[in-house]
Parts: structure tokens; sequence; C-alpha cells
């Protein structure tokens, strides 16, 4: 494994590459970093496997610790980024808010992308209805209860997402205070920036980028799976299903990274044969 850092406007991102292969940018979620996904050992025998840790998020210091969140300065790092280590278009894969920043990489930034797999985006901007009231209300309200009673908030809002607790590993302190911040981060900067966020869907449609909306299987009647089916509505496709709920690349990663690749593959295929 090999890592650096890279100077962006307002940041320097740290990044990790992994493999051989052609490039698999993976975007992590909110309160994550570059070692989010256990998937990336299993897939770097089969691609150049490249994960980094966001504007605001553990070794990725901001300059100016007020800026506001932008998804659009998310999306700009993730495209440096890729300049930085390819001139050739790269796999994309997105989880969560990792995935609102993949479809805005991939609003902005086509030429970059092979393909890009958007894991379950919360963006209340493409729902309807009773959902987008639901959707809006699910992070005003984490962002409120986290300023009343912290860390607990976040047990409230994982039960109403649907996301199956996992084990907590033993960390150094050092670590422990790391992903803290993160979690601050995610809460009071990120969660605003995403319920402002409306992604252009006709520049989406319009460009080359092959883009799967993925939705955790057992995320199925859940809010998550409801913002999958949603992208998927608007660019006249279906959701494509994924093992587990919203953390099932966490969960369950050999099946995970597995399905992931046969998307890639297939994708790989059509642009050989065209």
């Amino acid at each position: 494994m090999k890592h650096g850092v890279l100077e962006v406007p307002g940041a320097k991102l740290y990044y990790e590459v992994r493999g051989s292969g052609p490039i698999l940018l993976m975007i992590h979620g909110g309160n994550g970093d570059a070692e989010s996904y256990p998937i990336t050992d299993r897939l770097s025998d089969r691609y150049t496997v490249v994960t980094y840790d966001r504007r605001g998020h553990s070794r990725s210091r901001l300059e100016d610790p007020n800026e506001n969140y932008q998804v659009s300065a998310h999306s700009d790092d993730a495209s440096q980024l890729l300049a930085a280590l390819t001139d050739e278009p790269a796999y994309v894969f997105g989880c969560s808010s990792g995935a609102v920043i993949g479809l805005d990489l991939a609003i902005r930034h086509p030429e970059q992308i092979r393909m890009l797999v958007a894991h379950e985006p919360p963006i209340p901007q493409l729902l309807d209805g009773s959902d987008r009231t639901k959707g809006f209300e699910s992070l005003e309200n984490l962002e409120k209860q986290y300023k009343r009673s912290g860390l607990q908030a976040l047990e409230a809002f994982a039960k109403a997402m649907g996301i199956t607790s996992t084990a907590q590993p033993d960390r150094p302190k050092s670590r422990t205070e790391q992903l803290s911040a993160n979690i601050d981060y995610f809460i009071l900067s990120e969660v605003p920036g995403l319920r402002e966020y409306s992604p252009d869907i006709g520049r989406l449609k319009a460009s080359s980028v092959t883009v799967v909306p993925a939705g955790g299987i057992d995320s199925q009647g859940c809010l998550p799976y409801r913002y999958a089916k949603a992208l998927a509505d608007h660019l006249k496709t279906k959701v494509v299903h994924f093992p587990g709920n919203h953390v099932g690349c966490v969960l369950y990663p050999e099946e995970f990274a597995e399905k992931l690749d046969m998307f890639f593959r297939r994708c790989n295929n059509k642009n050989t044969k065209g």
C-alpha cells in the first residue's frame, strides 16, 4: 500500500493506493475516511484501489475549520485526486454521502468516470411527497438531537435508517478521537449541506457515465432504499441490490466486493465490444 498527500484549494487530501489494474476510486460516507472500506483488499488484485480522507475528515484537515460544506468542493477534490493519478476514466464507488459526491462528480466531471455505483445516496431533493418530508426530517432531527445529546443521537438515527448495529473493534485512543471528530464534522457540517443539495438530473442523464443506483437488499422498506429507488426512477432504470443494508459493504465485504466487481467487468465488456 502506498500513500500520499495532495494539495487542493482549502485542504490537503490524504490518500491511499493499493493493488494494480484500472483505477477504482472509493468515496467514503459521513464520519468515515480512507480506512472505512474493508472491501479494498478484496478488490486490489483486480484494481488499483484508491481511498482517501475527504476534506474535514481524519488526516485531511481544512485550512479554514469554519468552511461551509459544499458537495461541489468535495467532488472537485475527487476530480483533482483522479487527475493526479490517471489520465483514464476510473471506476467510482460511493456509499451514503460518498455516493452523493460521486453523483456530483459524474455531473460536473463525467469524462473522468467509466462507471459509478451510487449506494443509497441521501438526497431528500430526489424524493416526493411524504418520503421527501421524511428525508428532510431525518437529517434535521439528527442535527438537533446531536446538539442536545451527543452520540446518543446516532443510535436513533441508525434505527430509523434500518442500519444494523455492528460490534466496534478495540481502537487506539488517537483513532477513536479521530473518528469522533469525523462524526462531529459529518453532523454539524455535512448534514446541513446534504439537505440543501439538489443534483442536476438533466445533466446526469445526458452525461456519458453509466450510473448504477444501488440499494441494500435488507434496506427495503427503509429510507436509504427509497433514496436509491428515487435515483433509479429519475434515471429510468432499476435499483441493483447489494448484500446487507446501508452499511452492507462493512457487514458483508466478500459478497459486496464480488457484486461490485461484476458490474465493473460488465461495463468494461460493454465498452470493449463497443
